[in-house]
């Protein structure tokens, strides 16, 4: 049974998408998954997800452009934002922070921070 929560999930890696859509849907939440940044982009305005986890190193348009835009239409500027990433040096989630996502995750993902992480924003978040 579903919580009626939509989490929009931007990834190009097959298995870590797999991998966080199966954690998600163990959260009962709706997922909905994207390939790229534009393709993210265009589902983020029409499926009107309550949540984004979005990987930072994407084929074309990267994570990094992806929230700016995020953060300057103001259809999506409240929508919280979680960086998934693989990129883990030191300064690296302030910099995710600065940019302007709201929790920064580190491959290979810690299922249970993952959680932790969902819970918090989808809290956080008024539901529709």
């Amino acid at each position: 049974m579903s919580s009626g929560r939509r989490v929009l999930v931007i990834e190009d890696n097959l298995l870590n998408l797999e991998l966080v859509s199966g954690v998600l849907e163990s959260c009962r939440c709706d997922v909905i998954t994207a390939r790229t940044a534009e393709e993210g982009l265009d589902l983020a305005e029409t499926m009107h997800p309550d949540l984004v986890l979005l990987d930072i190193r994407l084929p074309g348009m990267s994570g990094e452009a992806a929230i700016s835009i995020i953060r300057s239409d103001p259809r999506l500027r409240g929508l919280p934002v979680i960086a998934v990433t693989a990129q883990v040096m030191q300064g690296d989630e302030a910099a995710a922070l600065q940019a302007g996502f709201d929790a920064f995750l580190s491959k290979p993902i810690d299922t249970r921070r993952l959680r932790d992480l969902v819970d918090v924003h989808l809290r956080v978040r008024t539901p529709r």
